[in-house]
């Protein structure tokens, strides 16, 4: 493919923000595939330009991965990554989730080690097991071991489950680390100090005291510790990216009422949080009145961050799912093109890696059994034309 978008301007001035991009020779691409998610799925680009996508096979009691060395033209067999675990504490939240499945590991989310190119995937249900699954040749083999998630200040075990991939911070004293989004599944602590997570039996007694964190590592992800909780109460689901300057936006679902994206930052390296706030633009979708998870993804150009976020995105046609790109860091979503009309659900976005195949693409994959890449020129194909 050849790359010759460039974004020349960002200016914001009066309110307004204005984007001048010049074209190039890059053709707009867009291409949508059938792509069976039975339960979750995920998705990663590794550091070698494999495009990965994890679905957890529920059925088989294990989680799989399926490989693209050509950019998402072929895919192999599926990989067994690992098995599901037990985990004692993790609780259904009053019967909704049903099934021989409860109180077992699921899929959690992934994240790309960009300094060695290891891959863990997290073994995760409503609490967190101390398994996760280790690739160190960018997913072409597994190793299950062992890893240790300190309880936060309120000494409660977050949890990787439904959340966005984890990132390698780049830039600042704490380059290198690994930070992954978590989410809190609030419940009761029983006599003897024993916690259930997310209130089963408790008619929803917990539920809008659940919240978000972040887990980061500094060895490698062998030990996790929890963040400060984001400071708004029923946050979940959350996406992070780290911006230019190293302060790491973070982006979650609401589940206590309808609205719009919950936002804020850090400015240590997401130990800590600030500016919480509902976003102006960002529409949390359905499929649940209360929102939805959305997807976060990061590409640079010119030597400019551009933020991508997909999501139902339509209030009128609560299933379609759209992307939108921000050229400031989060703080104005401009540019929105629709993916794909429904069925729509839960996002993951994954973006190629220079110098690969996959160099050029944007993935995103739904749960509702279909996958898509396309390129920036595509998204950008209409803007100036009014979609939205």
């Amino acid at each position: 493919m050849n790359r010759g978008w460039q974004v020349v301007s960002v200016l914001l001035a009066a309110g307004t923000l204005d984007i001048s991009v010049q074209a190039g020779d890059e053709k707009p691409f867009h291409e949508i595939w059938e792509e069976e998610v039975p339960v979750m799925g995920h998705l990663a680009v590794a550091m070698d330009g494999t495009v990965l996508v994890f679905k957890e096979e529920r059925a088989r009691k294990r989680v799989e991965v399926k490989r693209s060395e050509d950019g998402g033209r072929t895919w192999s067999d599926p990989i067994v990554v690992g098995e599901r675990v037990p985990i004692g504490a993790d609780m259904s939240d009053d019967g909704r989730y049903k099934g021989e499945h409860v109180g077992w590991s699921e899929l959690g989310n992934v994240t790309v080690d960009e300094t060695t190119g290891e891959i863990m995937v997290f073994a995760m249900g409503l609490a967190p097991s101390r398994n996760l699954y280790r690739s160190r040749n960018h997913g072409k083999t597994w190793q299950t071991e062992k890893t240790l998630i300190r309880p936060d200040r309120n000494g409660w075990l977050a949890t990787t489950y439904c959340c966005d991939p984890g990132i390698t911070l780049r830039h600042g004293k704490r380059k290198g680390r690994l930070l992954m989004p978590s989410q809190v599944f609030v419940g009761s602590v029983n006599e003897g100090g024993s916690r259930t997570y997310l209130n089963k039996g408790q008619g929803r007694k917990f539920f809008a005291k659940r919240y978000s964190n972040a887990l980061y590592s500094d060895d490698g992800g062998r030990t996790w510790t929890p963040s400060e909780p984001f400071p708004l109460l029923g946050s979940s689901e959350p996406g992070l990216l780290e911006l230019q300057d190293g302060q790491i936006y973070y982006n979650a679902r609401t589940h206590v009422r309808p609205g719009n994206k919950l936002v804020g930052k850090s400015l240590d390296g997401g130990e800590s949080w600030v500016e919480g706030r509902e976003d102006d633009e960002l529409f949390d979708g359905p499929p649940d009145v209360y929102g939805c998870k959305g997807a976060l993804a990061r590409l640079t150009l010119e030597g400019r961050d551009i933020l991508l976020f997909s999501s139902p995105g339509r209030k009128d046609r609560r299933d379609d799912i759209t992307v939108r790109l921000s050229f400031d860091g989060g703080e104005h979503w401009p540019v929105q093109r629709l993916v794909r009309e429904g069925p729509g659900n839960y996002t993951w976005l994954a973006v190629g890696r220079k110098g690969t195949p996959s160099e050029g693409f944007i993935y995103l994959l739904s749960n509702k059994d279909w996958m898509a890449r396309f390129n920036l020129a595509w998204v950008m194909e209409k803007q100036g034309q009014g979609e939205r």
